[in-house]
């Protein structure tokens, strides 16, 4: 990646398959000039992007890079630096950045804060319970029939969620949610749901404080084998456009569970700016909010970004300036066709990983076809020696084609040719039965 020429210089914190699609949308943006990671990855440098050694949640080494670097715009990946306060970190410096501030991040950074916030405002979630202790929501699920799914308040990523079918599985998931959380939490508070089953769509937005521009909604497969059997993970695929969602749905999700969110945070002094997309739970045709998100997901952010083209930095900025979202996005170039995303991980994943296999890719698969995306995850790159995995996620293909099942074969394909490692696993059954 080339500084050279005129054009703005944009910081990307984070690393992974996320911040890799972010910076490809932002590469081809025609206002930019160069893309940084901080961290990022050793993938990244295999696949000639610049990074620094500045930790993304290294919050004054990231305030001091920008600073010393003077980048036109910082775009923040991950989840925890938002709710830490980075961006307010970099507004108090007259930084400019990406994301929303610390009051407004608490909707994705605590369970508690987003529940009780939907309570208030009638957005249709699952019946729900805020527990102090977890004598308290274990009492629940002893004493209450719906109470069978289990958060912990923080950032816990799927460590700090378990979902149950019967009151004799409840100590256990407390258990796992509040003792074997390696990520920690922000406060010893459960929130006790009832459990809805059905299928889990994702609608994407961006948000420039006051105003909602609708990018696109996916369907998700967040467990690890085919049949949405076994643990929950980070996601292993999806299918976009969701198949059974129409564009009535996504104004109903907007009008009753987006925008009144969005109307609360800017009349409470705490506006939103960013990226806001919203996970809901389909059950009988309805949409129930499982959980908000203020940042890119993964790996809504390949499926979807990979739609677009145009100046992707000049949207970006009209979120974080309130000025001009509307017309940003509509300038942006949007294939219609469908697209199914498919996960690579690690042996092991989401347990016990196994790191260190050897990977092999064919890159000119990927380079050669405009519509197949390789996307690197946890992948490190040695020189003179390859690349490896360092567990978890480590690739995600996105294909293109004119129907779902033809997108999923594409994507299949791709894997089975392209990309080949010890002990990898992927869903098979991602887009299977649609069209």
């Amino acid at each position: 990646m080339s500084g050279e020429g005129a054009g703005a210089r944009v910081m990307i914190i984070g690393g992974g398959g996320r911040s890799h699609a972010l910076g490809e949308a932002l590469r081809a943006s025609p206002s930019v000039a160069q893309v940084v990671f901080a961290p990022g990855t050793t993938g990244l440098e295999w696949l000639g992007y610049e990074t620094v050694p500045v930790a993304s949640q290294d919050l004054p080494g990231l305030v001091e890079q920008a600073m010393m670097e003077e980048y036109d715009l910082s775009v923040v990946g991950p989840n925890t630096p938002l709710v830490d306060g980075i961006v307010d970190r970099f507004e108090a410096e007259g930084l400019p950045i990406f994301g929303p501030m610390r009051a407004a991040a608490r909707l994705e950074g605590s369970k508690a804060f987003a529940r009780l916030l939907m309570g208030r405002l009638g957005v249709p979630t699952p019946r729900f319970a805020v527990c102090d202790t977890v004598d308290r929501a274990h009492h629940l699920a002893q004493t209450r029939a719906w109470a069978r799914v289990f958060k912990a308040d923080g950032i816990a990523y799927d460590k700090g969620v378990r979902v149950t079918m019967r009151a004799d599985e409840a100590e256990q998931a407390l258990h796992d949610v509040m003792y074997d959380n390696v990520y920690g939490l922000e406060s010893d508070r459960i929130v006790v749901e009832e459990r809805i089953d059905g299928v889990e769509v994702t609608v994407f937005t961006l948000c420039d404080g006051r105003h909602l521009e609708v990018l696109g909604h996916v369907l998700n497969y967040p467990r690890l084998r085919d049949g949405d059997a076994g643990p929950p993970s980070r996601g292993m695929g999806q299918v976009c456009p969701a198949p059974m969602v129409d564009d009535a749905m996504v104004a109903d999700i907007v009008r009753r569970a987006l925008q009144p969110v969005v109307d609360d945070l800017a009349e409470d002094g705490t506006p939103l700016r960013g990226a806001l997309f919203v996970d809901l739970m389909l059950s009988h045709g309805a949409p129930y909010v499982i959980d908000y998100n203020v940042r890119f997901g993964d790996p809504a952010t390949q499926t979807m970004l990979s739609a677009y083209s145009g100046d992707f930095y000049r949207v970006l900025q009209a979120c974080r300036t309130g000025e001009g979202l509307a017309e940003a996005v509509a300038a942006l170039t949007r294939d219609p066709r469908p697209r199914v995303s498919v996960v690579a991980v690690c042996e092991g994943y989401p347990q016990k990983m196994v790191r260190g296999a050897r990977v092999t890719l064919d890159r000119a698969l990927f380079d050669e076809d405009p519509d197949l995306r390789l996307y690197l995850d946890g992948v490190r790159w040695v020189e003179d020696d390859g690349l490896y995995t360092t567990g978890g996620r480590t690739v995600t293909v996105v294909a293109a084609a004119d129907t779902v099942s033809e997108a999923a074969a594409r994507a299949y394909a791709a894997l089975d040719r392209g990309v080949r490692f010890d002990g990898m696993h992927v869903r098979r059954d991602i887009g299977r039965g649609y069209e």
